[in-house]
Protein backbone atom coordinates (compact mmCIF):
# COMPACT_ATOMS: atom_id res chain seq x y z
CA UNK A 1 0.00 0.00 0.00
CA UNK A 2 1.17 3.52 -0.91
CA UNK A 3 2.36 5.01 2.67
CA UNK A 4 0.60 8.61 1.08
CA UNK A 5 -2.68 6.41 0.61
CA UNK A 6 -2.21 4.53 3.64
CA UNK A 7 -2.06 7.97 5.47
CA UNK A 8 -4.59 9.67 3.86
CA UNK A 9 -7.14 7.30 5.07
CA UNK A 10 -5.82 6.77 8.45
CA UNK A 11 -6.10 10.11 8.61
CA UNK A 12 -9.86 10.40 7.35
CA UNK A 13 -10.52 7.68 9.93
CA UNK A 14 -8.89 9.96 12.78
CA UNK A 15 -11.05 12.77 11.94
CA UNK A 16 -14.04 10.87 11.68
CA UNK A 17 -13.43 9.38 15.50
CA UNK A 18 -12.93 12.49 16.88
CA UNK A 19 -15.74 15.11 15.21
CA UNK A 20 -19.04 14.12 13.28
CA UNK A 21 -18.97 14.60 10.14
CA UNK A 22 -21.49 16.06 8.64
CA UNK A 23 -24.14 14.47 5.49
CA UNK A 24 -21.66 16.62 3.22
CA UNK A 25 -17.74 15.88 2.10
CA UNK A 26 -15.57 17.78 3.86
CA UNK A 27 -12.23 18.61 1.45
CA UNK A 28 -9.57 16.06 2.47
CA UNK A 29 -11.98 13.66 3.72
CA UNK A 30 -12.56 10.51 1.35
CA UNK A 31 -16.58 9.93 1.29
CA UNK A 32 -17.75 7.90 3.98
CA UNK A 33 -20.25 5.11 4.40
CA UNK A 34 -21.86 3.21 7.09
CA UNK A 35 -23.78 -0.21 6.84
CA UNK A 36 -27.49 0.54 7.81
CA UNK A 37 -26.67 -1.66 10.97
CA UNK A 38 -23.68 0.80 11.20
CA UNK A 39 -21.39 -2.16 12.06
CA UNK A 40 -19.45 -1.48 9.56
CA UNK A 41 -18.23 2.06 8.44
CA UNK A 42 -16.05 2.87 5.46
CA UNK A 43 -14.00 5.35 3.75
CA UNK A 44 -13.28 5.35 -0.32
CA UNK A 45 -11.12 7.65 -2.60
CA UNK A 46 -9.96 7.14 -6.51
CA UNK A 47 -7.56 4.82 -5.29
CA UNK A 48 -7.97 2.79 -2.22
CA UNK A 49 -10.79 1.41 0.03
CA UNK A 50 -10.85 0.61 3.54
CA UNK A 51 -13.38 -0.53 6.37
CA UNK A 52 -13.64 -0.72 9.72
CA UNK A 53 -16.08 -3.18 11.78
CA UNK A 54 -16.96 -2.92 15.17
CA UNK A 55 -18.93 -6.28 16.41
CA UNK A 56 -17.73 -9.76 14.65
CA UNK A 57 -17.47 -12.81 15.70
CA UNK A 58 -14.14 -14.53 13.76
CA UNK A 59 -13.17 -17.53 14.56
CA UNK A 60 -9.32 -17.55 16.09
CA UNK A 61 -8.26 -19.77 13.26
CA UNK A 62 -9.15 -16.13 10.77
CA UNK A 63 -6.62 -14.23 12.96
CA UNK A 64 -3.76 -13.33 10.50
CA UNK A 65 -0.88 -14.61 11.38
CA UNK A 66 0.86 -11.03 11.81
CA UNK A 67 -1.49 -10.24 14.59
CA UNK A 68 -0.18 -10.90 18.24
CA UNK A 69 -2.34 -12.89 20.21
CA UNK A 70 -3.91 -9.35 21.94
CA UNK A 71 -4.79 -8.05 18.68
CA UNK A 72 -8.20 -8.04 16.73
CA UNK A 73 -8.55 -8.13 12.64
CA UNK A 74 -10.61 -5.28 12.19
CA UNK A 75 -9.89 -3.12 9.49
CA UNK A 76 -9.52 -4.01 5.92
CA UNK A 77 -7.19 -1.90 3.24
CA UNK A 78 -7.12 -2.08 -0.96
CA UNK A 79 -4.91 -0.15 -2.69
CA UNK A 80 -5.21 0.51 -6.58
CA UNK A 81 -3.11 -2.43 -8.04
CA UNK A 82 -2.38 -4.34 -4.72
CA UNK A 83 -3.48 -7.33 -3.11
CA UNK A 84 -6.59 -6.96 -0.31
CA UNK A 85 -4.88 -7.08 3.71
CA UNK A 86 -6.49 -6.69 6.71
CA UNK A 87 -4.82 -4.79 9.82
CA UNK A 88 -4.84 -5.37 13.56
CA UNK A 89 -6.02 -3.21 16.26
CA UNK A 90 -5.66 -3.26 19.78
CA UNK A 91 -9.67 -2.42 20.23
CA UNK A 92 -11.47 -5.49 20.90
CA UNK A 93 -15.22 -6.30 19.15
CA UNK A 94 -17.60 -3.71 20.28
CA UNK A 95 -14.89 -0.86 21.24
CA UNK A 96 -15.07 1.24 18.38
CA UNK A 97 -18.06 3.55 18.77
CA UNK A 98 -16.31 6.77 17.45
CA UNK A 99 -16.58 5.50 13.90
CA UNK A 100 -19.64 5.94 13.12
CA UNK A 101 -20.33 7.81 10.12
CA UNK A 102 -23.34 10.12 9.10
CA UNK A 103 -23.91 8.49 5.24
CA UNK A 104 -25.95 4.87 5.29
CA UNK A 105 -25.49 2.85 2.45
CA UNK A 106 -28.49 1.12 2.11
CA UNK A 107 -28.25 -3.04 1.39
CA UNK A 108 -28.12 -3.67 -2.51
CA UNK A 109 -26.49 -0.23 -3.12
CA UNK A 110 -23.11 0.44 -4.10
CA UNK A 111 -20.64 3.35 -4.06
CA UNK A 112 -17.78 3.75 -6.60
CA UNK A 113 -15.14 6.67 -6.46
CA UNK A 114 -12.04 6.17 -8.97
CA UNK A 115 -11.26 2.19 -9.60
CA UNK A 116 -12.70 1.41 -6.20
CA UNK A 117 -16.37 0.05 -5.79
CA UNK A 118 -17.78 -0.74 -2.53
CA UNK A 119 -21.11 -3.01 -2.21
CA UNK A 120 -23.81 -2.62 0.72
CA UNK A 121 -24.79 -6.40 0.90
CA UNK A 122 -27.47 -7.60 4.38
CA UNK A 123 -24.10 -9.95 4.26
CA UNK A 124 -21.60 -7.17 4.76
CA UNK A 125 -19.22 -5.12 2.64
CA UNK A 126 -17.64 -5.88 -0.44
CA UNK A 127 -15.44 -3.45 -1.86
CA UNK A 128 -13.35 -4.38 -4.85
CA UNK A 129 -10.82 -2.42 -7.08
CA UNK A 130 -12.19 -2.49 -10.80
CA UNK A 131 -8.73 -2.41 -12.25
CA UNK A 132 -7.56 -5.67 -10.35
CA UNK A 133 -10.93 -7.38 -9.18
CA UNK A 134 -8.85 -7.36 -5.99
CA UNK A 135 -11.31 -7.23 -3.35
CA UNK A 136 -12.00 -7.65 0.21
CA UNK A 137 -15.53 -8.65 1.65
CA UNK A 138 -16.27 -8.22 5.55
CA UNK A 139 -19.17 -9.31 7.61
CA UNK A 140 -19.94 -10.12 11.20
CA UNK A 141 -18.70 -13.75 11.76
CA UNK A 142 -15.94 -13.59 8.49
CA UNK A 143 -13.76 -11.73 5.82
CA UNK A 144 -12.45 -12.92 2.61
CA UNK A 145 -9.45 -11.21 0.93
CA UNK A 146 -8.90 -11.58 -2.55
Amino acid sequence: MKTSTKLTLITAATIAATIALPATAQAGVPPSFQTPSGNIMCWIAENAATCGIVDYTYSERQRPSDCSSDEWPSTFWLSEGEPASVNCSDSPPGTREGLRTHTTLDYGQTKSVGVMTCASEVSGVTCTDTSTGHFFRVSRDSYELG
